[in-house]
């Protein structure tokens, strides 16, 4: 058998075209054209040859898409798009444009099919989904998925942590000098920025709204609270400057008004500050007029006291005579035990003159006002029973174990103190309290007048109130 030598291309072109010259003239013309096809097909043997390995270019007609394209050709829809610069969230592409198709056994294959790394971001304030999808290039519902939101869940907070997937680095992707590419990728990006640039606009737009609406109520709100809340100044009025420990409440009670008319009659605010200039209208009275009803009541419970004690100690001085009186008498009946008498008489004078000055069932009502007026401006302290700070029960059972009168340490003890009466039967130094019997929560000295005295709460101190602006809800007669 005949060996052929295996030829090249080129050699079986110049061996048609070699018998096919050596043929008949008459066979000319159609050895022309057999010549013609042949090394047409010779040629197109060369170029799949020569181009096996090269990319393949492909004009995008209507109804193309990226994804039909791999199909079509046999590669990931990542090849091309890294291929051609198109944008991997848009996955854009126009019609007309001319984009390069990776061969198969393409190394750049390799790299699109290399597993994402998911890393993971905090959340800053002015964060949204979106804008962390522009800057991680992602989409917004991948970060959704990876986070475990729902499709139509937009709120994520400072702090929170997302996990964000990674994408493919531009200074990875292979560059190519096709005039053609370079066009096509220009169109993309092009239209990729517009793409972006119209969300962008819209977002901002959404903002923009939403931030006039949220400015529009603000103004309305404080246009609202500024028509509700009126300044209201009468023409008999004073100032007053607050000091550190003021309330609304201790300055509502020094001038004789309420605190409702405190807040009419000034812009306050939620904190009182100390050095603001409060306006007063129509004052009921003045601090220096309280502070002088307080001196004269002071002062008549001391003359009270000293009074009481002054009669105690007439007692004890007629009582003493008349024991002397019957010493002398028994000393003249009984001569043999006078000495004895005389020892046993100074005993029980002593005894008796070293009594309590102020017995339980003698308490002054007026004394027990005017010693417990000594200690306002004490500070307010939990559960405090000494004249470092007192709570309204320690205030209480202080004022009264002066007296020698133990009424109980809280509250409730102190309801069985005495004999409970009305608030309107109340007398000067009879306990008041508010709450129901057993339950009660605050306790007071009544001073007449419609005034107590109390430790009244947190922040306060130990002052003077009126049971018009607060009222009790049954009293105490101490027995």
């Amino acid at each position: 058998m005949p060996v052929f030598e295996p030829v090249s291309a080129t050699d079986a072109v110049f061996a048609s075209s070699y018998v096919l010259y050596s043929s008949c003239s008459y066979l000319n013309h159609t050895a022309k054209n057999i010549l013609i096809g042949t090394a047409g097909a010779a040629g197109l043997f060369l170029a799949s040859a020569a181009t096996a390995n090269a990319d393949t270019a492909h004009k995008v007609a209507k109804n193309d898409t990226v994804w039909d394209l791999s199909q079509k050709y046999g590669v990931s829809v990542e090849s091309i798009e890294t291929l051609n610069k198109i944008d991997q969230n848009s996955h854009l592409i126009v019609t007309g444009q001319t984009l390069q198709i990776p061969a198969k056994n393409d190394a750049r294959q390799q790299e699109v099919k290399t597993t994402e790394a998911t890393h993971e971001v905090s959340v800053k304030d002015g964060d949204s989904l979106w804008s962390i999808a522009q800057a991680e290039n992602t989409t917004v519902d991948k970060l959704r998925s990876l986070n475990g939101l729902a499709a139509d869940e937009n709120l994520i907070y400072p702090g929170q942590t997302l996990k964000v997937s990674g994408a493919a680095q531009a200074a990875a992707q292979t560059q190519t000098t096709s005039a053609d590419t370079q066009q096509a990728s220009a169109q993309t990006q092009q239209s990729a920025q517009q793409t972006a640039s119209a969300d962008q606009t819209q977002q901002a737009a959404a903002t923009n709204t939403q931030t006039q609406q949220e400015a529009s109520t603000a103004v309305n709100s404080e246009a609202s609270q500024q028509q509700h809340v009126q300044v209201v100044v009468s023409a008999n009025h004073t100032t007053h400057t607050v000091v550190s420990g003021e309330s609304l409440w201790s300055i509502a009670q020094a001038y004789g008004v309420t605190v409702d008319s405190l807040r009419q009659s000034n812009n306050l605010g939620a904190t009182l500050v100390a050095g603001t200039t409060l306006t007063i209208n129509d004052p009921a009275k003045t601090p220096a007029q309280q502070q002088t009803q307080a001196a004269q009541q002071q002062t008549q419970a001391t003359q009270a006291e000293a009074s009481a004690q002054t009669q105690q100690a007439t007692q004890s001085s007629n009582n003493a005579q008349q024991q002397q009186t019957q010493q002398q008498t028994q000393q003249q009946a009984q001569p043999s035990s006078s000495s004895s008498q005389q020892q046993s008489a100074p005993a029980q004078q002593q005894a008796q003159t070293t009594q309590a000055p102020v017995a339980s069932s003698s308490i002054s009502g007026s004394a027990v006002a005017a010693y417990a007026q000594q200690f306002i401006g004490v500070p307010y302290v939990s559960g405090g029973k000494t004249p470092s700070g007192f709570d309204c029960s320690g205030f209480t059972h202080y004022v009264y174990a002066h007296f020698g009168k133990e009424i109980g340490g809280w509250t409730v003890p102190q309801e069985s103190a005495g004999t409970q009466i009305s608030v309107s039967q109340a007398q000067v130094g009879d306990l008041l309290f508010w709450g129901a019997r057993g339950n009660t929560y605050h306790v007071a000295i009544y001073l007449g007048g419609g005034q107590y005295i109390a430790a009244p709460e947190p922040g306060q101190s130990v002052k003077i109130g009126n049971i018009s602006y607060f009222q009790p809800s049954f009293a105490v007669h101490v027995n």
